[in-house]
């Protein structure tokens, strides 16, 4: 009996591809801290193996992380990115805030362990939204991952005070260590098949 729960962590964009970006913050770089952070803090879990699709400013095509996920064996697939409004934010009253998690539709898994992660999710900002289990067709990653995928935006990197925290490495730190408490739980209940 394995007794061990493979995560595969996924900073999105990277190299050429900055993914969002605001001021001088950069989807990239954010993402790819939380997740370095994350592994870092899950590689002190005894049943738990982390393992990344980058952990250096490299780009890698869609295809591949998946790929990465699906050789590895990954138990878990959790992509980590930044979401973006195409609004230019000048009311301040209909800036998009919050937190959301994408999952492949119709996939009952993934739904199920985005159900255990999304209250985590939500401490990524206490004060925002959490905008909600979201279902796509079109996200690359989730469709051709073979595990349950889930896909986290923690916050809008354009929204002004959200930017701020995403340069500050404590609160980084802070969102990676909310995230792995999700995981932990995630990896617990696999470990006992309640999902």
């Amino acid at each position: 009996m394995n007794n061990i729960v493979r995560i595969c962590l996924d900073p999105g964009h990277g190299g050429h591809d900055p993914g969002s970006s605001f001021r001088d913050t950069k989807e990239k770089d954010v993402v790819l801290k939380v997740c370095n952070y994350m592994t870092a803090i899950l590689s002190g879990v005894p049943f738990i193996t982390p393992i990344q699709t980058r952990s250096t400013d490299i780009f890698i095509p869609l295809w591949e992380r998946a790929k990465f996920a699906n050789t590895n064996k990954a138990d878990f697939f959790l992509s980590i990115h930044c979401n973006a409004d195409p609004d230019d934010d000048t009311d301040p009253m209909k800036e998009a805030q919050g937190e959301e998690i994408w999952i492949y539709k119709g996939s009952k898994r993934s739904f199920q362990y985005a159900s255990i992660m999304k209250d985590y999710v939500d401490m990524c900002f206490h004060d925002e939204p959490f905008r909600g289990i979201k279902e796509s067709e079109k996200l690359t990653v989730l469709k051709k991952t073979v595990m349950p995928a889930n896909l986290v935006e923690i916050g809008f990197i354009d929204k002004s005070s959200t930017n701020r925290h995403f340069t500050d490495n404590n609160v980084l730190s802070q969102i990676a260590t909310s995230l792995s408490l999700g995981v932990v739980e995630v990896a617990h209940k696999i470990l006992t098949k309640e999902v």
